[in-house]
């Protein structure tokens, strides 16, 4: 999964001005330009990776994770329902941030990059093989018309 540099920032507990110092000065592994103006910075195991100086002080890097990815849910019983009844207005998507539902809809826009997971061996918690982890933020629509963000956040550990 690829990540901008404020978010790479907010991982790193780091200004955005220092991480593109960090990439100026090649010690962000995999980092690359797109668009010739927009930083996309890989994670590896959740977080940037970042190469250590020769001399100096050693990094104090504060470790940061995502208070649980926000998993887009597909809920295939109200699916089933609405397809036999014809107009119903039952929800199909929900997004989720651990056991937290944060809204509620039938469309969802994720604006930033986003991973399809199908796990039959090993599902979600909820008991749900297939749903969309994202770590960037996402706007919700209802039928109705109203629109609710999922913003991404982040937590010390």
């Amino acid at each position: 999964m690829f990540i901008g540099t404020k978010e790479a920032a907010s991982l790193l507990n780091i200004s955005t001005q220092r991480v593109r110092l960090l990439i100026k000065e090649g010690r962000i592994q995999g980092a690359r330009k797109i668009n010739g103006r927009t930083w996309v910075i890989p994670l590896y195991k959740g977080m940037p990776r970042v190469s250590r100086k020769k001399r100096g002080p050693n990094p104090r890097w504060h470790s940061c994770r995502h208070c649980g990815k926000n998993t887009i849910h597909f809920d295939r019983p109200n699916i089933a329902v609405n397809k036999k009844k014809k107009n119903t207005d039952l929800h199909v998507l929900s997004a989720k941030r651990g056991t937290k539902t944060l809204a509620k809809g039938h469309e969802i826009e994720i604006h930033g990059p986003c991973k399809i997971v199908y796990r039959p061996d090993r599902p979600h918690s909820c008991g749900a093989t297939v749903w969309i982890e994202t770590l960037a933020t996402a706007t919700m629509f209802n039928f109705d018309g109203k629109i609710k963000q999922v913003d991404s956040r982040w937590i010390e550990e």
